[in-house]
Order: C-alpha cells, then structure tokens, then sequence
C-alpha cells in the first residue's frame, strides 16, 4: 500500500498548482483512488469525488481494448502465443473486475461517506448531460459562469448525438457476456437495478 506516499505526492503538487495559478480550487482526474477513497477522504476531507460508473459489458472490454492495443503497438501483443496472451488478458481481466468490486464493497458496507462521493453513470453523461452537470455544480457547490453554462449546452447537443465506433468482440479476449455479469452481479444489482 503506497497510499501515503502516493497522497503525499498529490498534496505537494496540488499545493504548487493551486499557489501558481492563483486558485482555490483544484480538480483532478484520478484513476488510482477508485480502490482506496476511505483512506483519501481521510486525508483529503474537503475533497469531493465523482464515481464514474459504466455497464460492465462496455468498461471491461473497453479497458481491455486499450491496455492490449497499448502492448501490441509496443510490444507486438497479439503476435504472442495464444496461451501467453490469455493468461495475461485473464490476469487483467480480474483486476478490472477486482477495482470495480473493491469500490463496490466501500460503498455497500459504508466506508464512502455518500456525502463526499457522487456517482455519475456513463449513460446519463451521454444522454442527460445538461441536468448531469447541473447535478454536479450543486454536489461541488459551485456557481457556474454563462459561459460556462453555454458550453455545457453545446456539449450537450454533441452528447446526445454521439455514436461510439468502438465494437468489442468479447470472443476475441476469451469472454462471454454470461460471464461478465456473472463476474459484475454486484455491479449489476447495486448500480444497474432501476
């Protein structure tokens, strides 16, 4: 656990971004206190946290699309023998599971004060955009500019006439659907259930 370390590192470089632009506020997009955020907000009280949480069928295969794209431009990945290859796509596969699972068991058994983490769900970004960030000025308590506001609504607009390109083939990673869900059941009951 190099949490410490890691949140020592964060104070020092926010403390020097916050003094250099003469701010008073700092934002920060952070992949790697999604399995320990009980001990961030111990450090970090004042923090606020967005949860982005997506439909396990989309996020795991993305997230195995880019960490093996990644290799495979550096590395060669999918010209590896097949047996070479799984083993590491299933060692990934659980930890993309286990980071979800870990938040998961935080929020379930109340290790995450709600009132300092809000979850966004991917879809509402997409198709809600608009009342989404107004969701999220409330929670920061923050008082937007018009022009802000203007481009939240452009965004929007873009939003809601996205279309991925991205098409997964769950085959291709050794996957099936039934075994995702089956692997995200929590996921699925807890976040997906409405």
């Amino acid at each position: 656990d190099n949490s410490s370390r890691d949140f020592d590192w964060l104070d020092t470089m926010w403390r020097r971004t916050l003094i250099s632009s003469n701010s008073e506020r700092m934002i920060g997009k952070l992949f790697s206190i999604s399995v320990n955020i009980p001990a961030f907000l111990e450090r970090f009280p004042d923090a606020k946290l967005l949860y982005m949480i997506r439909e396990p069928l989309n996020v795991i295969p993305s997230g195995l699309s880019l960490v093996t794209g990644v290799l495979d431009s550096v590395f060669g990945f999918w010209d590896l023998p097949e047996k070479k290859r799984q083993f590491y796509i299933n060692r990934l596969y659980n930890a993309l599971i286990e980071l979800q699972l870990r938040f998961h068991e935080d929020w379930v058994n109340g290790r995450i004060d709600k009132e300092k983490v809000m979850i966004v769900k991917y879809d509402s970004m997409m198709s809600n955009f608009e009342g989404l960030i107004n969701d999220v000025l409330e929670f920061i308590e923050h008082e937007p500019s018009q022009d802000f506001l203007d481009q939240v609504s452009k965004m929007a607009e873009k939003q809601r006439n996205y279309k991925s390109k991205h098409k997964y083939d769950l085959k291709k990673f050794g996957l099936t659907e039934e075994k995702i869900r089956k692997d995200c059941a929590k996921i699925y009951e807890t976040f997906f259930n409405e």
